[in-house]
């Protein structure tokens, strides 16, 4: 028997007129966590995604439902700092609450329902840009998502991150090129896993422990 499915990716939407530079975010959508996550696959510069990027938030990246507010500092380079208060359960909030997460810790997965703040993810941003020279520019960027885990009622998890993109384009660019640009972040995890039952075998239980992992990539274009 054939099977169809549709899923939707991103549907959000997004203030334009909001006073002192602010600006609302709501919907579904890809959280803004470093430079590659909030990007669609194809507008990836590599058709595979980077290691540690898959590791940490899943194949189909970091993207849940929920609110981000936004702000660009009044300052004479750009600065922006943002947050995004987001669903930390379903199929793409891979290192929290969704069911893929019990291959981290290796238990029978908790479902809990949503009892307050605590139990939600947030994922804080700020952002900044210079213009090295006339053909050069640099963008640095640290991340973080913060929330609860399945492997039990109190744990949590933390994820870091650091980002840069530098780029430099002729000034007799014609269409774009050439240009040659350097991307790279580097992420950290702590995973606080819960004492579980382990989800191969069920009359083991495993104790609480910490897992911490962290990862980088670089890619030149």
């Amino acid at each position: 028997k054939g099977e169809t499915g549709v899923e939707l990716e991103e549907m959000y939407v997004l203030t334009t007129s909001l006073p002192g530079n602010l600006q609302l975010k709501a919907g579904q959508y890809f959280a803004e966590f470093g430079r590659q996550n909030p990007q669609h696959p194809h507008s990836w510069a590599f058709a595979d995604q980077p290691l540690v990027l898959n590791r940490m938030f899943g194949p189909d990246g970091l993207r849940s439902q929920g609110a981000r507010l936004s702000w660009l500092l009044p300052t004479s380079t750009y600065v922006e700092a943002m947050v995004s208060v987001m669903n930390s359960t379903g199929g793409t909030t891979s290192s929290f609450r969704s069911d893929e997460s019990a291959d981290i810790h290796g238990g029978v997965a908790l479902e809990r329902a949503v009892r307050g703040a605590s139990d939600l993810l947030y994922v804080p941003r700020v952002a900044t840009s210079f213009e090295l020279a006339e053909t050069q520019t640099l963008l640095m960027g640290a991340s973080a998502a913060l929330g609860p885990n399945n492997s039990g009622p109190e744990a949590s998890t933390k994820v870091y991150g650091l980002d840069l993109y530098w780029k430099w384009k002729s000034l007799k660019a014609h269409q774009g090129f050439p240009f040659v640009s350097l991307q790279a972040e580097a992420l950290w995890r702590q995973y606080d896993a819960a004492s579980r039952v382990s989800a191969d075998i069920r009359d083991i239980r495993l104790p609480a422990e910490v897992l911490r992992d962290r990862g980088a990539y670089a890619q030149l274009v």
